[in-house]
């Protein structure tokens, strides 16, 4: 009998030797199984940068990455998706201010947690934010803004890109620190926003420095009040910050790499060196730029906290104006 279970005993140990080894050399096959899916949880046309950081991780690890649209609920459908996938390396979603953080306060009901439920690879962009006005307001800074507001309650319109955007919690934020009164328009996108600025029919937005504003701003049919970042847009040389301004407020929106949580720390090591190289090159920052962005790689503790940081930033102001994201 005890040769029997000696034997038994012997079986099992190869068998889980055998096993654990098998185990090991699967998850050291990364990236070789099969494509990496990096889901954009927004729709096509967007996705510029995504389209760049899948050609240099596909370069960087020899293995084909597959852009995958998955639009729908801000964002919220494409990452919440992704938060279910499998942690092993495969599946990869691009990272931004309201799925990734705000939407914790923003969306009841969320079936996921923006916070605890990925892993944080990567930050690879910042971009700036434009407080900008049409052509003929009565206010060409932001102290006159502020107080032609006050002097005109309720009768300023500002537009944003959606209930719970970055630009409508800022405008938010912005009422609430100088008590004024404006009217919040929400919209679906920044054309629409500017068509009504040059119309007239809009005073004011608060959106992303992108195409939509700078060719606009760059003829003189829109104008710059401020920029809310730490520093002056480089497009912008001649428009203070915020902060310059008078207003104690900077916010950066970003763009980053999640990964579900419980994926393996070298696969996010390795993910994070591969475009850490390459969101330093030259051939980055000028693609980046073209997009109104500049290249900005962190570690995956670093990128952490700016989403934690994110969440903490306007959790005050989303349930002050009780901000409900559609």
């Amino acid at each position: 009998m005890h040769k029997i279970l000696t034997s038994i005993g012997i079986a099992l140990l190869a068998f889980t030797s055998v096993g654990a080894t098998s185990s090991t050399s699967l998850a050291g096959e990364w990236p070789k199984d099969k494509p990496i899916t990096l889901v954009h949880a927004f729709a096509a046309g967007s996705d510029y940068l995504a389209r760049l950081i899948a050609a240099a991780l596909e370069k960087g690890i020899g293995q084909t990455v597959i852009v995958e649209n998955k639009p729908g609920a801000g964002g919220a459908i494409g990452t919440g998706y992704v938060a279910r996938q499998k942690p092993d390396g495969y599946t990869l979603v691009t990272a931004y201010p309201g799925p990734a953080a705000n939407f914790t306060n923003t969306m009841p009901g969320l079936n996921y947690k923006p916070l605890t439920d990925f892993e944080h690879v990567i930050q690879f962009s910042v971009g700036d934010m434009v407080l900008v006005a049409r052509k003929d307001f009565p206010a060409n800074n932001l102290s006159e803004l502020i107080a032609y507001a006050k002097e005109h309650p309720s009768q300023v319109s500002a537009g944003n890109n959606g209930i719970g955007s970055y630009g409508h919690m800022i405008e938010a934020a912005i009422m609430d620190m100088v008590g004024i009164d404006i009217k919040l328009v929400s919209y679906k996108g920044s054309p629409p926003i500017v068509t009504d600025m040059l119309s007239a029919s809009l005073d004011l937005s608060v959106d992303y420095l992108g195409d939509a504003y700078i060719k606009h701003i760059e003829a003189g049919s829109l104008k710059p009040i401020a920029v809310i970042s730490a520093k002056r847009a480089k497009i912008l040389p001649n428009t203070p910050t915020l902060k310059e301004a008078g207003l104690d407020l900077v916010a950066v929106p970003w763009g980053g790499i999640m990964a579900p949580k419980g994926t393996p720390p070298a696969v996010v090591k390795k993910i994070n060196e591969v475009l850490t190289e390459y969101l330093k090159s030259d051939d980055a920052i000028q693609k980046f730029a073209v997009a109104g962005q500049v290249a900005a790689p962190t570690t995956p503790e670093e990128f952490h906290k700016i989403v934690v940081d994110e969440e903490a930033l306007w959790r005050n102001i989303i349930a002050k104006y009780d901000i409900r994201s559609k």
